[in-house]
Order: C-alpha cells, then structure tokens, then sequence
C-alpha cells in the first residue's frame, strides 16, 4: 500500500497494481483559524480537503445549519491558500451558500466528491442544481455518493445502484460528461448500521426529505471491491463510450488533479 502525494505516484501504483491512498480531511475544521495549519497538513501528505463537515467552523456553514451564512472571510482566505499549496478542496457537505461562495473564490477546480442532485431526490444532502453548475463551471467534478439512504430516488426510491446512476445520469446531462464521476462512499461491514449509531453527528443524511424505506445495504454497491465493476457495468448498459466510460471511472478526476496539484 502506497501513499499518494502526486500525479507521479497514482501512475506508478497504478503501473503496479499496488493499492494507493490519498490523505483526505472532510472538513477543515482542525485548523480552527490558523491558516498555516493547512501548510502543515499538506506537509504530512494530506492532498484533499472539505470545508465544512455538516456543522460550521471558522471557514464556512455546513448543510446542516438552518440559517446559511456562506464563506467567511477567513474561509476565503483558507481558499487561496488551499490553492497556492495544491490542496483539492471538497464541498460535499458544505451548504449551498458555502459552496457557490467557494467556487467562486476558488482559482482552481472544485471537487463535490460524494453528493448527488437535489432535483432528484430533494434532502438537503444533495444538491441544487446552482451548486452542481457552479462546481461544473470552475472545471471541478461531481462525484456520486452511494451511502445509505442519501442518493434515492423517484424511480428507485429503495437504495441501490439503480437510483445512484439516476443521479449519475441527471447530473452528467446537467453539466455534461466531462464534469461527473463516482464516489460511493461505501464500506466494507453494516454501513447501514454505521449510519443508525452515528447519525445524529452526520447531519442531513436520513433526517429529511421524501418518506422511504430503509434498506440494509446499497444493493449493487455493497462495498468498494464490487463498486465500480458494478458502475462499469451499469454504464456499458447505458450506451457511453469507452471514453465516457473511462472518463467517468476516474479520468475526469485525474485530469482535474493535473491542474489543481500541479
């Protein structure tokens, strides 16, 4: 298992087929307000970073707040300086606010690597599609979210792969192909369960939207062995190229993480 800090590392762990991580925070919150924390970080190897994890800190509203106070004026700050190190910022679980005030902010392309689209399925964990755009128009990707209870929809209003790759194929119309991926967000044992203890700390992930059943498991994306076999699979059903497809498997990811780690 490799530690990926560079372009350069994803492809020789790739040419090996070695297993790589990527260092990631979900939100920024450990740096509190002292913006040389993030200098810090970057110097540990971390190479992505959240805002705001649902509950706001100094750099901007979560979605879980009821009132939506966007970036502050330290969160802007934090932006820049996330820029000029090379970190890849993520707006997952920042509000709407938040998120529109970072990708207006952001020099470089923003990441939303787990949502989904709010049209839909309307929680306030997905996404409206002024948020979706924006991300889109700074170059950024969307990365769809498969845990438990969050990307549903209409159609398949009990969790599986079926609903994520409706909110796959509404967001890739949205903004276009180019612009979204996956991001299950999926793990191995009862994430399910995980979800039930720990949701109270999660914010907006089962707590509002439409009425649904509950499920035991994503069926389709169970865990991250079987993801993306079964997302391959579900994309050669629904006619993309091979070059969507590869695109949409992690080239468009790699091809924005040239321009934001270089």
């Amino acid at each position: 298992m490799a530690v990926i800090r560079t372009l350069a590392d994803i492809e020789r762990v790739h040419r090996s087929g070695q297993v790589g991580l990527v260092f990631g925070l979900e939100a920024a919150t450990p740096i509190e307000n002292e913006i040389d924390r993030l200098d810090v970080l970057f110097g540990l190897g971390l190479r992505q970073i959240g805002i705001a994890y649902s509950d706001s800190n100094a750099l901007g509203s979560g979605l879980n707040e009821p009132s939506d106070g966007g970036l502050t004026t330290f969160g802007r700050r934090a932006v820049t300086r996330m820029n000029r190190l090379g970190l890849a910022i993520d707006v997952s679980h920042s509000s709407d606010r938040t998120g529109l005030d970072v990708c207006g902010a952001s020099e470089h392309p923003v990441f939303m690597t787990h949502a989904g689209a709010r049209a839909v399925w309307d929680t306030g964990r997905m996404k409206p599609d002024d948020v979706l755009r924006a991300v889109a128009e700074t170059g950024g990707v969307i990365g769809m979210s498969a845990a438990p209870h969050t990307t549903l929809s209409r159609s398949h209003p009990l969790h599986d792969i079926h609903s994520v790759m409706d909110h796959f194929r509404y967001c890739a119309d949205l903004v276009g192909i180019e612009h979204v991926a996956f991001g299950p967000d999926t793990l191995y044992g009862d994430h399910v369960g995980l979800h039930t203890v720990f949701g109270h700390l999660l914010g907006k992930t089962t707590g509002d939207g439409p009425p649904h059943e509950k499920v035991p498991y994503v069926d389709g994306l169970e865990n991250p062995t079987e993801n993306f076999g079964n997302i391959c699979g579900e994309l050669v059903r629904d006619g993309l190229s091979d070059s969507e497809i590869a695109a949409a498997l992690g080239g468009n990811i790699l091809r924005v993480l040239k321009e934001v780690w270089a």
